[in-house]
């Protein structure tokens, strides 16, 4: 059986590890415009609004944005289908009768990253750091 000390140290491991994947991400090449949008668009902060573990779906999160495209909810799906790929967030499908299958996201643990923390402090003001014109222009 582990004790304390090693169960912190795991979990002290694990959360380096998703830090460190989260740098990633923001340092790859296309994957970056999309997690800046999301962010610009608070659709982290959605989802963790709804509670730990929530799953909502495009649509849910698309009428909580001040937006009136007829689109934005498809459209933020497939954002969202391209960050549960890179575990950003996680994907579900739930089955309706009649109807298409819906899916369902939520936060995953690198994602809370993009979420602002009790200090108000996230990597979202990185990301649009390294998604400015000006540093982008500069490569």
């Amino acid at each position: 059986m582990d004790s304390p000390i090693d169960i912190k140290t795991n979990h002290v491991e694990q959360e380096d590890q998703h830090c460190a994947y989260a740098i990633q991400l923001l340092t790859s090449a296309s994957l970056p415009f999309v997690l800046n949008a999301t962010i610009e668009l608070q659709v982290f902060e959605i989802i963790a609004k709804s509670g730990p573990n929530a799953q909502i779906s495009a649509a849910e999160i698309a009428s909580q944005m001040p937006t009136k495209n007829p689109e934005a909810a498809s459209m933020l799906d497939r954002m969202l289908r391209l960050l549960a790929c890179y575990s950003v967030v996680t994907c579900s499908v739930s089955e309706k009768d009649g109807e298409d299958d819906e899916r369902l996201y939520g936060l995953a643990p690198t994602g809370k990253f993009f979420v602002k923390n009790e200090d108000g402090a996230s990597m979202g003001p990185l990301c649009a750091l390294l998604q400015d014109k000006v540093f982008i222009q500069s490569w």
